[in-house]
C-alpha cells in the first residue's frame, strides 16, 4: 500500500508539473516562429500578423525568424530539430510540408513525423488568367482551344505549387497547354501582360489588382466554389471540371513533434481568435487569403489529406525540384 501511495504521489507530481509548465507558457522566454521564406513573402506577412496577435494575447514576444532557401527545407529542418517545448514554432505550408517530400530525392527531416500541426491560418487560391487580347473568354473556351491544338498554347508557371495546380487542371480537364517556367511572378506576369505568353496560373495575391484593373482576364479561381475574394469569377469546378476539386496554397502554425497538448490547444485557440477578428478578415480579403479555422485535429487531418492527394499527382507529372 505504501508503494502504491508513493507511485500515485509521483504520478500526481508529474501531472502537476506538466500542468504548471503548460499554464506558465509562454512566460519563460520569447517564442520564435520560423518562416522558411524571405522577408516580404506572403508567408512572412501572415506570420507577422499572427505573431503580433499572439504577442498581445499571451503577453509574450513572438519573434519571426526568416530562414529561406532550398525550397523551404532549411527553415523546416531547423524547426524539426528544435526542442518540442513550444518556444520554437514554424509556419508550415503546402510546398515545404507536402510537396517537397515528393520533389526532392531526400530530406534531412521527415515531413510526416517531425511536425505537430497546431492551427491552420490561411488558404491562398490560384487563378487561371489570360492576356486581355487572348480569344478565350471563359474556361471552357480555353479548354477547347487547348484540346484542338495540344501543346500549342503557352502558360506561364513560376513555382512548384503553380505547376502542381496546372497538373491537376490538365489531368482533370484534358487541356494540354505548354508550360513555360519562370523564376518568380514578376517576369511571368510581365510576359502575359505583354502578350508574349497568353496564359498564366498564379496566386490570387499576385494578379488580383491586375484582374480588377482590367489588365488581365481571370477565367477561373481554384477554390471549390466562387468566392468574394474574386467577385464574378467562377471556380474551375463550377465550370465543367468537377474532378478538379479545390487546389489552394496554404500556411499553418506547426511545432516540433511531441509538443505538450495543453500548449498546442492554447495556441490553436488564440490563433482562431485572431482569425475571427473583423480586422483580420479585412486584411485577408485585401491580400486574397481565406482564413482556415479549426482544431489541431482538423488541421492534422487536412495535412494528411493533402499529402495523400498531391503525392500521386506530383509523381504522375514527374515534377522535380528545380
Amino acid at each position: 500500500m505504501k508503494l502504491l501511495a508513493k507511485i500515485f504521489v509521483s504520478l500526481g507530481l508529474m501531472v502537476a508539473s506538466v500542468a504548471v509548465h503548460a499554464q506558465a507558457y509562454p512566460s519563460l522566454k520569447p517564442v520564435k516562429i520560423i518562416v522558411a521564406t524571405q522577408t516580404g513573402s506572403a508567408s512572412d506577412v501572415l506570420a507577422r500578423l499572427v505573431g503580433d496577435g499572439l504577442s498581445r494575447a499571451l503577453n509574450q514576444t513572438f519573434v519571426i525568424e526568416n530562414r529561406g532557401g532550398a525550397g523551404g527545407n532549411i527553415g523546416l529542418n531547423a524547426a524539426a530539430k528544435a526542442a518540442p517545448d513550444g518556444y520554437t514554432l514554424v509556419l508550415g505550408n503546402l510546398g515545404g510540408n507536402i510537396m517537397n517530400q515528393f520533389l526532392y530525392p531526400s530530406l534531412d527531416f521527415n515531413p510526416e513525423k517531425d511536425f505537430e500541426p497546431i492551427a491552420g491560418i490561411a488558404g491562398i487560391p490560384f487563378v487561371i488568367a489570360v492576356n486581355v487580347d487572348f480569344p478565350a473568354k471563359n474556361l471552357q473556351e480555353l479548354i477547347a482551344a487547348a484540346k484542338a491544338k495540344p501543346g500549342s498554347i503557352n502558360a506561364a508557371l513560376d513555382s512548384t505549387s503553380v505547376k502542381v495546380t496546372y497538373a491537376q487542371f490538365s489531368s482533370t480537364s484534358g487541356a494540354n497547354l505548354f508550360p513555360v517556367s519562370y523564376n518568380g511572378p514578376a517576369l511571368a506576369v510581365a510576359d502575359v501582360l505583354s502578350g508574349r505568353v497568353p496564359v498564366i496560373v498564379e496566386t490570387l495575391g499576385a494578379v488580383r489588382q491586375l484582374v480588377s484593373g482590367g489588365k488581365l482576364r481571370a477565367l477561373a479561381i481554384t477554390t471549390q466554389s466562387s468566392t468574394e475574394l474574386l467577385p464574378g469569377v467562377a471556380s474551375v469546378s463550377e465550370q465543367g471540371v468537377p474532378g478538379f476539386g479545390e487546389v489552394t496554397g496554404w500556411v499553418g502554425l506547426m511545432g516540433p513533434a511531441g509538443m505538450n497538448r495543453d500548449i498546442v490547444n492554447l495556441l490553436n485557440a488564440e490563433v482562431n481568435k485572431i482569425l475571427r477578428l473583423p480586422e483580420t478578415r479585412q486584411k485577408f480579403l485585401t491580400m486574397g487569403f481565406q482564413a482556415k479555422l479549426g482544431s489541431p485535429q482538423d488541421f492534422a487531418k487536412f495535412v494528411l489529406d493533402e499529402r495523400a492527394r498531391f503525392g500521386p499527382l506530383i509523381k504522375a507529372a514527374n515534377l522535380k525540384a528545380e
